[in-house]
């Protein structure tokens, strides 16, 4: 009898915990939304207000630590070398080490393709329309996190109840 409590408070904890982390996710979409955004603040004061180049954007990105839940920053170009594309290596960053939702995806490459092609008036422009999309995938991963979050959670400790009370 006693295994059979242990048992069932064994996975009541681990439907709370599968609930949990399902919430998690949707917490960590939120975060790479507001990552993405310092991204593109940033964007604008280095590249459109200072004048730098795109590879003294990117050593600049690597040092931003609000920036660490982007995984692709790490692998982007320093410096230009004969010969490559800054477009396909910002490309190349994104497929490496990027691990968000399609949505924020297109953006980010929507930004590499932006980034170095044109005046700085014509990139802050750029920048600022990418802003506004990404400020409506911002306010959905919000209305799913209010939503569901509370539903991931409550539906993992009511499964991990269940499977409990099955075993007892």
């Amino acid at each position: 009898m006693m295994l059979r409590v242990v048992a069932a408070l064994i996975f009541t904890a681990l439907g709370g915990f599968i609930g949990y982390s399902l919430a998690d996710r949707l917490r960590e979409a939120k975060r790479v939304c507001g990552s993405i955004k310092h991204l593109f603040h940033t964007a604008e004061f280095i590249i459109c207000r200072r004048g730098e180049d795109v590879y003294s954007f990117c050593r600049s990105l690597k040092g931003d630590k609000q920036l660490s839940c982007l995984g692709f920053i790490k692998f982007l170009p320093d410096e230009y070398r004969f010969g490559e594309d800054f477009h396909r290596q910002w490309e190349n960053a994104i497929d490496k080490g990027f691990c968000g939702n399609s949505e924020e995806r297109e953006l980010l490459m929507r930004f590499g393709e932006i980034l170095g092609r044109s005046d700085s008036a014509a990139q802050l422009k750029a920048i600022q329309n990418l802003e506004r999309e990404l400020e409506a995938v911002e306010n959905l991963r919000n209305e799913a996190l209010l939503k569901k979050g509370r539903f991931y959670r409550g539906t993992g400790i009511l499964f991990g109840i269940m499977a409990g009370i099955l075993v007892l």
